[in-house]
């Protein structure tokens, strides 16, 4: 897929899993405007692409998914929440994350 489809598609669904090899062309076609390392499952960054955001995470599965954002404030939210996560998981929790809500 073009990065083109790739955003498009992001924009028209609660997520989208992109391929490895297309996550270079992804970050490069973007301003990233904060990269946060989980520790546990590489990166979790927000981007913008013509005025629109997304989150861009890797799954415990080695997944790469892309998710479109409504806002700056619901942006940092959801980065807060998964940060917070993979804290409690190095503490020992037990819990889950679930990519796919």
């Amino acid at each position: 897929m073009t990065t083109e489809e790739i955003f498009s598609k992001a924009s028209n669904s609660k997520y989208l899993i992109i391929e490895d090899n297309e996550l270079d062309s992804v970050l490069k076609s973007t301003e990233i405007i904060r990269e946060e390392d989980t520790h546990l499952s590489d990166f979790i960054r927000l981007l913008k692409v013509n005025d629109t955001l997304f989150i861009q995470e890797i799954t415990f599965k080695k997944e790469v998914l892309l998710r479109k954002m409504d806002s700056m404030k619901d942006a940092d939210l959801f980065i807060q929440e998964r940060l917070d996560y993979y804290e409690r998981k190095w503490d020992g929790c037990g819990c889950k994350i679930d990519y796919y809500e």
